[in-house]
């Protein structure tokens, strides 16, 4: 019985070295790590009025034996309520410590323990317990809110993966510590809404974020949040608000060549606001800017295109001292030799000499209505409106070389009737751009 029972013993005193060696080493590493993780905690948080920086207790071995016990308690031998309630236990005694370390420690350990069981609803319930719970720290607040955002992506189905959006959107609301996490919640939340083509909620949830303000958010991560922002608002119709919200932008905020992408995307949100306006002149303002990018100046099809759509919305433009001055700036720009056809085109509005119509469309009606800005549903009204302008441009010539002139003449050299002339004419006094009297007696 005595050889039995000391072999019995020996069997139960066995241990793998190898085993034992790394679980020290381990337990070394976790040591060393909550030793310097504990400083930087104080530093950050020092502070913070709810943290006593003076530990009664140095957790660093408590943690060092109780996490990897409790891991293999849930996922070796099947436990995993006793030992979520072990660490629950242990995260109440860091945190009445105020060992922001430590607890951040425990609580993600939890929160790691519950994805690897893949018990989804204990991950939620335990996420909205732990921010809960009584003079919980923000530190541990900020990790397991990092750690469980990991896991979205993750989720086996739709339905788990919204549960842990919205909780994850729940504890962090109203908490300024976790803007950043709630921003980039809300941001996957909205894309999530737009491909399932809920456009206008999808703007609504992205609408609420005031990013500008956030401090926690780098500037490159910030301009894509507004101009998505802007993006979706145009998306829904709502042009009013989608200018609003892209005002908080400048052309200063894309200054540094590593935002030259987003400078792209700015102004042609820009330009999608000024179509929808029919202001002509801004969207080849926009174009301009567009044209003296760096990454656009590289590649001949990108400044092509864009000199082509300052050209084409500069002579849809009304006339002004300000549209003068871009026309007479854009004719100086050395690529504009390359694109004869619109060298000619803004040519003729520059120089003093009556434009023919009919000639006028035979050479660029084809190439014109070929353009982007006369495409869809607009190209008979823009096309409208280039006659307009041609109309003005020949109205400003006469006006030039004329002091009286009978209507017969001038609709003759309009070609256009008595009536059109008159109201043309019309147009642009009441416009301000033009004085003149009429004599219906004299005709």
């Amino acid at each position: 019985p005595d050889s039995k029972m000391a072999e019995g013993g020996a069997d139960k005193m066995k241990i793998d070295p190898v085993e034992s060696g790394e679980k020290k080493e381990e337990q070394s590493k976790m040591m060393q790590e909550y030793t310097k993780q504990n400083k930087l905690a104080n530093k950050k948080f020092g502070g913070d009025m709810s943290l006593n920086t003076k530990k009664k207790e140095d957790f660093g071995p408590i943690l060092a034996a109780a996490i990897p016990q409790n891991r293999d308690l849930a996922l070796k031998q099947g436990k995993k309520d006793e030992a979520i309630e072990n660490l629950l236990g242990l995260e109440k005694q860091t945190r009445i410590a105020s060992d922001a370390f430590a607890t951040g420690k425990v609580a993600v350990e939890i929160v790691k323990i519950l994805f690897e069981c893949k018990d989804w609803a204990g991950l939620n319930s335990n996420i909205v317990l732990i921010s809960k719970r009584r003079q919980q720290l923000k530190q541990v607040l900020v990790e397991i809110v990092q750690e469980a955002m990991k896991y979205i992506d993750q989720a086996p189905d739709y339905d788990k993966k919204m549960e842990l959006i919205h909780t994850l959107r729940a504890v962090t609301d109203g908490k300024i510590h976790v803007e950043l996490e709630r921003a980039r919640l809300t941001r996957q939340l909205s894309q999530i809404r737009e491909s399932e083509g809920k456009i206008s909620e999808a703007a609504d949830l992205l609408s609420e974020v005031q990013v500008e303000t956030y401090g926690s958010m780098d500037k490159e991560e910030k301009i894509e949040y507004i101009l998505e922002q802007v993006r979706l608002c145009l998306e829904k119709g709502d042009f009013v608000r989608g200018s609003i919200v892209g005002k908080k932008l400048t052309s200063k905020s894309f200054k540094d060549d590593i935002f030259q992408e987003l400078k792209i995307r700015w102004y042609d949100l820009l330009n999608r606001i000024a179509d929808n306006d029919n202001k002509y002149l801004d969207m080849a303002n926009n174009q301009y800017e567009i044209l003296q990018t760096p990454i656009v100046q590289e590649k001949t099809e990108s400044w092509t295109a864009s000199l082509k759509s300052i050209a084409v919305h500069l002579v849809l433009a009304p006339h002004d001292n300000h549209h003068q001055d871009f026309l007479v700036r854009l004719l100086e720009e050395k690529k504009l030799d390359q694109l004869k056809a619109y060298k000619v085109l803004l040519t003729l509005f520059k120089t003093l000499e009556l434009i023919q119509w009919s000639s006028f469309q035979d050479l660029y009606k084809t190439e014109l209505l070929a353009h982007s800005a006369f495409g869809g549903d607009k190209q008979e009204a823009r096309w409208k409106d280039l006659h307009t302008r041609v109309i003005q441009h020949n109205i400003r010539v006469i006006a030039t070389y004329y002091q009286n002139i009978r209507m017969p003449r001038l609709s003759q050299l309009l070609e256009l009737s008595e009536e059109e002339s008159e109201k043309n004419v019309c147009d642009m006094v009441v416009a301000g751009s033009l004085f003149f009297r009429i004599d219906r007696l004299k005709g």
